[in-house]
């Protein structure tokens, strides 16, 4: 006597597990974590205030983000209270018609105080240092820094809170370069912070559903195509 064999799904059941597993459709949220465009902080014209302006190649970086997003839905946006950041994410909120809600904790990984910077330091500590970052590559090698289980904590942490704020949306954060650096190692489970370079104004593209993270794409600079090297293009 033939036994009864439940039924099938409906169309191949291994492409019905990866939709799932790399959460394909269905009501996952999208972050899209925008590094700031070009600063002061990053060409060395202001290394002291720890809160520069963008400068006029992030000016149009930033007005060309904007554009990118204006032909896309987006539910809301968050970014971190600096300048940089803030500059950058109004750009976007001009192009969609969206407030920008800063969030503090959205704030880049602290690699020091003053008393403990980095430029501070004797040429030979220095070069201890710089051989533990790249030994360790961890945000602990940095003296006097935020630490790398704090970092992981708070990214980890305000990003979740974000996600599970908005299932379903779309929702751009602008932040910074470690912090996004921080976020993507933990999604990855990586013991090291940092294992890529988040250029200028680029997007980094993750999915977020109950707590489960998938990677979509990292530094999306589709919209600064045609400017030269020294104008936000990649060399």
């Amino acid at each position: 006597m033939a036994t009864h064999q439940p039924a099938q799904p409906a169309g191949d059941p291994i492409q019905a597990f990866f939709r799932e597993a790399l959460l394909i459709g269905g009501e996952a949220t999208r972050l899209y974590l925008v590094r700031h465009a070009q600063s002061e902080g990053n060409t060395g014209e202001d290394l002291t205030t720890g809160d520069p302006d963008l400068t006029s190649v992030g000016r149009e970086q930033a007005r060309r983000i904007g554009e990118r997003f204006r032909t896309q839905r987006v539910d809301v946006i968050y970014s971190s209270p600096l300048r940089r950041t803030q500059e950058t994410a109004m750009c976007i909120g001009d192009a969609t018609g969206l407030d920008v809600l800063p969030k503090a904790d959205l704030r880049e990984i602290e690699l020091g105080s003053e008393d403990n910077n980095f430029r501070l330091l004797a040429a030979d500590e220095q070069a201890k240092v710089a051989a533990r970052v790249i030994a360790e590559g961890t945000w602990d090698a940095f003296p006097g820094s935020e630490g790398s289980a704090a970092a992981r904590a708070r990214v980890g942490g305000v990003i979740a809170e974000i996600a599970a704020a908005h299932p379903g949306e779309r929702v751009v954060v602008v932040c910074h370069s470690a912090f996004i650096q921080t976020f993507i190692s933990v999604v990855l489970g990586l013991p090291r912070d940092f294992v890529f370079y988040p250029f200028n104004a680029s997007i980094n593209s993750v999915r977020a559903s109950d707590g489960r993270y998938v990677i979509w794409r990292l530094n999306d600079v589709a919209h600064l195509d045609g400017l030269p090297p020294g104008f936000g293009g990649i060399s």
